[in-house]
């Protein structure tokens, strides 16, 4: 709470004394003596009457009145100096230094006493720290410093233990005692954030290590509190502009000791090492910025700009880093170093030309100062090397002022003088006598930028600069040169026709136009070319109908560009090369021709075409693809018995075409869908046995020649198909598929070892599964099981009861948990159909044991009395079979009530009718099974 604060409330606590002591004296309250027998309700937030003064006056006669409660008069005394001691502050305000001197004056008479009368007042602490603030408002520094002193002492426990030691450290550090004023700070420091003291305290505690000379040592202060005002490492940036006045000035003033602090050691690098100790700061560029400024002002220039360019060479991409690049240049400029000028530009444009790693995921328009910067660097750079090259003749000069040249029309081609700068880069390649890079500049100038003086002079100094590259070059590369060459003479003679060279150039240029794929002009030209009077001899005239041919068929105009095709093959003559090159691309004509028709849907048309190019080019290249093509679409049309004879045809005409696979993929479905299933299936078959095919086609051929072959009812070929995919190892879940077919056929066959082999396959597939196991695959390995236990179930049926009927009944017994182990594995399975089957079955076993020991073979020369002694133990033998066999068929009848209800659990129903008729036996059971369980 602050000291006025403080004195407000007081001044609440003797108003409401006071008015106590005025109560009407005929009322029966109590008087001014019981007032240490009852409390005092002070009302905090409410103005007393008369401000300050007024409670004053209150306080004084509140201790005037009371002298018996130790307590209450201490309070009094301490708000009563707090409010002399506020009053005091507020007189400093105004600059009345008699006033401040009688009211601070006052408040330590008061806190004295209070001190003096009272040693033992809880809050003590704060009346001493009021009295040192009296000290001081009073110009006492050294009685204000030995009352902080006492506090700490006394109380270094109290609350405002750190406002304590910050106000000791302001009073140290004001007398120059700087390493006592240190320590003083160091304790707000310590706090840490909750301390209203901590940034002011990390301000002056680096302040008083500068003092000391320990530079270094107050850094660290210094840049925590940049930390806490500007950010710290990893935080967002927080811009100067944007603190409040206070704050701003104390960072500005800050950055100005640190960066003294640095030019005091060895400037930049010591700022560099400082950087390396404490990690990244967003503000670091500020650092580095104003200790550049410092240098500068001080007139060392290179030390500035060293240290501007050591946050570049630093962190070369962060958005200030060309700012402080631009500083360094402005700083050599100053200094009048115009090497280092020249240098800096040459270094700026290198970082920052517009294809640097600074520009990625930037905005040019975010930073016009760089880019402005860029171009006027960019002139620079170009035309001092350019200056430089012709006076020198370097090829390295001409070169870098090629450089910068380019890099300028790159940055800026929408400038005014881009026209002209390209002239000038045009200009340099040729005097360095890099001639197809000038042709190239030339050109640019001439055909890029709108016409201007330059342009035919541009133009025609490109055919001069093809000229000389042509000069030394042999074999391909002059080829292709004169080609360039060639096409910039066609250029230069339709952009300039009034040149009088333009007509020698015509039919190269229509041929370079077409190789540009300017197809309209090219047709244009081949057509001006054609109207020439006199006219073209037939070679140039065959290159026109070519290149209207060619251009006729690349704008889709097909059955036009036939008749051109045609002309031209014509005009061929005795040239057997042009002639089978013409049928080539006359053949592709018709073939497109068929193309077109079949993306319009047309597919009748479109197979007409497809097979006209075997008349009109029978020899061509392309004639097996339109073939093959023919009979795809005949497919579409589901022209079965057509498409087979063109694929069969086609077979025996390219036996080793690369089409070879996909042909047999089309008569294969051209054989199915024409119902010819042992010929597809033969497709089918040769698909699989393709080892060009990935293993996913050949699986899926197996599988539908497998199917086609039992479709014609060749069972064995169908096995063949399903065992060789079984072999191939196919996927888990398509295996199984197969083993169960392969399982059904054996059984339609009456193979039983088969069968039983690839039920033992299915239930050895599931075993084995693992994460692959599907409820698929778990079903069908439950039937399997099924089917697997028959066997047992068969050898137990097959075993007869005879004499000796223990050593007959030993042997039945073992056949019997045989055969219930397999059917119990089937329950293992939990799958319903399989679950039904299997307690069906095993219900069975005990009631076929007790049937077949009730007609057991019966001892020989028995009495009528033995005999059925005999028959009465066999009965109470076989009772516990029946009940067991009773027992598990009604458990699965009790299904049906679950809503299974399935062929066994009929067949348990009707064995149930068979053995308990008296609950089984009901004509209603068929009707509603679930209901009449219920």
């Amino acid at each position: 709470m602050s000291p006025r604060a403080r004195a407000l409330l007081g001044g609440c606590l003797a108003l409401a004394l006071l008015q106590v002591c005025r109560a009407d004296p005929q009322k029966s309250e109590p008087t001014i003596s019981d007032l240490n027998n009852r409390g005092v309700e002070v009302k905090t937030g409410v103005q007393p009457a008369g401000g300050a003064a007024k409670a004053m006056d209150n306080y004084r006669r509140f201790l005037e009145l009371q002298e018996s409660d130790p307590k209450l008069r201490a309070e009094a005394l301490r708000r009563l100096g707090d409010l002399n001691l506020e009053a005091g502050e507020f007189e400093r305000m105004e600059k009345e230094v008699t006033q401040i001197d009688i009211q601070g004056g006052e408040a330590i008479k008061l806190y004295s006493t209070l001190l003096k009368a009272y040693p033992n007042y809880p809050r003590n602490d704060e009346v001493l720290y009021q009295l040192a603030r009296a000290y001081e408002t009073t110009g006492q520094s050294e009685l204000a410093l030995a009352t902080l002193d006492r506090i700490v002492k006394s109380y270094p426990q109290s609350h405002q233990l750190d406002e304590v030691q910050f106000r000791r450290g302001e009073l140290l550090f004001s007398a120059k005692r700087y390493p006592e004023a240190q320590k003083a700070y160091e304790v707000p420091i310590a706090r840490g954030t909750p301390s209203a003291f901590y940034e002011q305290s990390l301000y002056k505690h680096g302040w008083a290590l500068f003092k000391q000379s320990m530079m270094d040592e107050s850094l660290v202060s210094f840049g925590l509190l940049l930390d806490r005002k500007l950010g710290a490492q990893g935080a967002h940036a927080v811009n100067i502009e944007d603190l409040k006045r206070a704050d701003r000035e104390l960072v500005e003033d800050t950055l100005r000791v640190m960066s003294i602090t640095f030019s005091y050691g060895e400037g930049s690098e010591s700022l560099d090492q400082f950087v390396k100790q404490h990690g990244d700061r967003p503000y670091y560029h500020l650092l580095y910025s104003r200790l550049g400024d410092l240098y500068v002002d001080k007139q060392r220039y290179q030390d500035g700009a060293n240290t501007y360019r050591a946050f570049v060479k630093r962190d070369p991409n962060s958005e200030y880093a060309p700012l402080l690049a631009m500083q360094a240049i402005e700083a050599y400029q100053k200094g009048g170093f115009s090497q280092l000028v020249l240098e800096g530009k040459h270094d700026f444009v290198e970082r920052y030309h517009l294809g640097s790693p600074f520009w990625q995921g930037r905005e040019r328009s975010q930073y016009p100062k760089v880019v402005e910067a860029l171009k006027v660097n960019l002139r620079d750079v170009a035309t001092y090397f350019h200056a430089t090259a012709q006076s020198s003749h370097k090829t390295e000069d001409y070169q870098e002022a090629a450089r910068w040249y380019r890099d300028y029309l790159t940055s800026f081609p929408d400038d005014p003088d881009s026209a002209a700068t390209n002239y000038l880069l045009a200009e340099t390649l040729f005097e360095a006598h890099d001639y197809p890079d000038a042709a190239v500049e030339y050109e640019r100038t001439a055909y890029n930028y709108p016409k201007n003086a330059k342009s035919a002079t541009a133009g025609y100094a490109a055919l001069i600069a093809y000229q000389k590259a042509l000069e030394p070059m042999q074999g391909p590369a002059q080829t292709a040169m004169r080609a360039r060459a060639m096409e910039a003479g066609v250029k230069f003679a339709t952009t300039f026709p009034e040149h009088p060279d333009s007509a020698g150039v015509l039919t190269r240029a229509a041929e370079d136009e077409f190789a540009a794929k300017d197809l309209p002009r090219a047709s244009e030209l081949a057509k001006m070319l054609l109207a020439r009077q006199p006219p073209a001899d037939a070679n140039k005239q065959r290159i026109a109908w070519t290149i209207i041919a060619e251009s006729q068929f690349s704008s889709g105009t097909y059955d036009q560009a036939e008749s051109a095709f045609i002309k031209a093959r014509e005009l061929s003559g005795s040239d057997a090369k042009e002639k089978n090159d013409l049928t080539e691309r006359l053949a592709a004509d018709v073939y497109k021709q068929g193309e077109a028709k079949q993306q319009a849907g047309n597919a009748a048309g479109a197979v007409d075409d497809y097979l006209r190019v075997a008349k009109v080019a029978p020899d061509s290249k392309i004639r097996a693809t339109a073939e093959y093509d023919a009979a795809t679409q005949l497919i579409t049309l589901k022209q079965w018995d057509r498409a087979v004879g063109v694929l069969e045809q086609f077979r025996r005409d390219f036996p080793k075409s690369e089409l070879s696979a996909e042909v047999t993929r089309k008569l294969a479905a051209a054989y199915s869908e024409g119902n010819h299933p042992a010929e597809a299936a033969a497709e089918f078959e040769r698909i699989a046995a393709d080892p060009h095919e990935t293993p996913k086609v050949q699986h899926e051929a197996l599988l539908a020649s497998a199917d086609l072959y039992g479709k014609a009812n060749n069972a064995p070929k169908a096995v063949a198909m399903l065992e060789k995919y079984v072999a191939s190892h196919p996927p888990l879940s398509e295996s199984v598929e197969a083993e169960q077919r392969l399982a059904d056929y054996a059984a339609r066959a009456g193979d039983t070892t088969k069968e039983l082999a690839w039920d033992r396959a299915l239930v050895q597939a599931d075993a084995e599964a693992g994460a692959a196991r599907t409820d698929r695959i778990h079903y069908l390995a439950g039937k399997a099981q099924i089917r697997l236990a028959a066997p047992a179930r068969d050898a137990f049926r097959n075993v007869k009861l005879v004499l000796p009927l223990k050593k007959s009944l030993a042997i039945k017994k073992k056949a019997l948990e045989t055969a219930l182990a397999d059917y119990k594995h089937a329950l293992d399975y939990h799958v319903a159909e399989v679950t039904t089957a299997a307690t069906f079955e095993m219900a069975e076993l005990y009631r076929t044991l007790a049937k077949d020991v009730m007609a057991s073979e019966r001892p020989k020369n028995l009495s009528k009395d033995a005999l059925e002694q005999y028959n009465s133990l066999l009965e109470e033998q076989v009772y516990p079979f029946e009940e067991q066999a009773i027992s598990m068929h009604e458990a699965n009848a009790a299904r049906a009530k679950d809503g299974l209800y399935d062929d066994w659990v009929k067949k348990s129903y009707t064995v149930l009718a068979e053995l308990k008729p008296a609950r089984y036996a009901k004509t209603e059971l068929s009707q509603d099974v679930v209901t009449t369980l219920k």
